[in-house]
């Protein structure tokens, strides 16, 4: 049970309630409830996940564009390496 826990369940659970009372106290000198937390925790995750898209399709013109330029370059320099450079042994 030590391992599931971190410790002996007892010394445990009571850290949990401990910190759970100052923590809720210090929400509620903040003005803070839970409704609020839950509400801004989803709207919080819906932010971070608008901005990971806003950041992909960002990203991905410049991956698009760049890869207009890069790819074709090597295609032909392994077709070359190919054709020409032979086998190299290390």
């Amino acid at each position: 049970m030590n391992n599931i826990f971190g410790g002996s369940p007892p010394a445990v659970i009571l850290k949990i309630v401990i910190a759970s009372v100052c923590i809720g106290l210090l929400l509620d000198l903040t003005g803070m409830s839970p409704e609020s937390i839950w509400e801004d925790a989803f709207a919080t995750i819906g932010d971070i996940w608008g901005l990971a898209i806003g950041w992909f399709a960002w990203a991905g013109k410049f991956l698009v564009m760049g890869a207009i330029i890069v790819v074709p370059i090597w295609i032909v320099v392994r077709l070359f390496d190919v054709l020409f450079g032979g086998s190299k042994s290390s």
